[in-house]
């Protein structure tokens, strides 16, 4: 299993870039029609949605079938999702968004599914190392992908991007089929709690859980905000400057990686040091975000939205982060597969829905001269701030508890 897991990690960082080239190719292609960033700003509500669908319908597949079934059925559907829309999608709105939909639901799935079967064959020593490092070594892929997205729509076409984005999912069937020869188990399937509302259930009955996925879907609605109006914004400083807009677009994308990266790397060492210091993690990351938001709404220079972009990527890692954590330690874990469906489901399907909104409210003008609803709409994600002692204290108690 030891010579698997790294070519598991390299071609799932390599997978993972396949939405951010999508995301960049649809954008820059979208702005040749629609300059003012609109169109685009559609594309992530859809990832969005598609995530938040994955939640509902995952359990069905996890409860009855394979691990092996699971992530060559996933790959497989996705493969043939992009290889119909490079033969018969045009430039339409429409067939994109539900592409970046069917994609997000069927990888969804199937990186859940990866990472649990991941974890049983990983002894619990080394499951803090292995998941700290695939966290930080997807980012260090996305960090190029938005920049090789660019190039490679203007050198070979849209459709050859779509083509060679199938070609490296057919290459992610490369780790399933390795540890079906050795014997792993991939093709047991394993006990999942019965029940459809397990995780539903689990979540409202558990006043930790329930706290922190309010704190999440608070806190969406300035993280949310910044990645749909992000091609507003940038449109907004290109003024139909097609090659402006792709730059700028491409590198800000880059730099909320960077700044997940910087951050995950400095956060790590202070874990290992003092791991209570993740409360802190709490209380800075919605303020990292939101300020992220507004100051990208004022700017009109690249360099200072791009500067937002990587506080942006700092203050997603310390709230991610603080989220699995906490979060895992108020679980049960033979729930914990069902609990991170439902959230997610809950969390994803409420961003879709702020996010369909953020290109109307974006564009209106100052309520009574003072600010636009924008910027009133990004602070409500500070009452986040207010959900944090609740929490924390059911957090340290459980600490306690887990040590006796």
């Amino acid at each position: 299993m030891k010579q698997i897991i790294p070519i598991y990690m390299v071609l799932n960082g390599l997978s993972s870039i396949v939405p951010t080239v999508l995301v960049i190719g649809f954008s820059i292609t979208l702005f040749e029609t629609d300059t003012t960033g609109i169109s685009a700003a559609y594309l992530e509500p859809a990832s969005l949605l598609g995530i938040g669908s994955a939640g509902l319908i995952g359990g069905f597949f996890l409860k009855r079938f394979s691990a092996y079934t699971i992530g060559i059925g996933a790959l497989l559907s996705a493969t043939l999702t992009l290889l119909a829309l490079s033969v018969y999608g045009g430039v339409h709105l429409r067939s994109w968004t539900f592409t970046l939909w069917a994609l997000a639901c069927i990888m969804s799935i199937e990186h859940s599914n990866g990472l649990a079967f991941m974890s049983r064959q990983i002894g619990a020593h080394d499951k803090p190392f292995f998941f700290s490092n695939f966290q930080i070594f997807l980012q260090c892929f996305n960090v190029l992908a938005p920049i090789l997205a660019k190039n490679l729509l203007a050198i070979i076409g849209l459709k050859a991007v779509l083509l060679l984005c199938s070609f490296i999912y057919i290459l992610r069937i490369i780790p399933w089929q390795l540890c079906r020869v050795a014997d792993f188990g991939a093709e047991a399937i394993a006990s999942q709690p019965s029940g459809v509302l397990t995780g539903f259930k689990e979540i409202v009955q558990n006043p930790g859980l329930l706290r922190i996925t309010s704190f999440r879907l608070v806190n969406y609605i300035a993280t949310i905000a910044y990645t749909v109006s992000l091609p507003i914004l940038v449109a907004r400083i290109a003024k139909g400057d097609g090659q402006i807009n792709a730059t700028l677009h491409s590198y800000s994308i880059s730099m909320i990686h960077l700044g997940f990266i910087v951050s995950g790397i400095c956060g790590s060492w202070i874990l290992r040091k003092k791991p209570k210091w993740i409360i802190g993690f709490f209380n800075i990351s919605p303020i990292f975000i939101v300020l992220a938001s507004i100051i990208a709404f004022y700017v009109t220079d690249p360099c200072y939205l791009e500067a937002t972009a990587l506080l942006y990527g700092m203050g997603l890692y310390l709230f991610r982060t603080a989220i699995a954590i906490i979060g895992q330690a108020l679980t049960k874990k033979e729930k914990l597969a069902h609990v991170i469906l439902v959230g997610d489901a809950v969390v994803k399907s409420f961003a879709y829905g702020v996010g369909s909104l953020i290109p109307f409210w974006i564009v209106l003008p100052p309520l009574w001269g003072i600010a636009p609803p924008f910027v009133g709409f990004v602070l409500c994600s500070l009452l986040s701030l207010g959900m944090i002692k609740p929490i924390t204290k059911i957090y340290l108690a459980s600490l306690k508890n887990s040590t006796k």
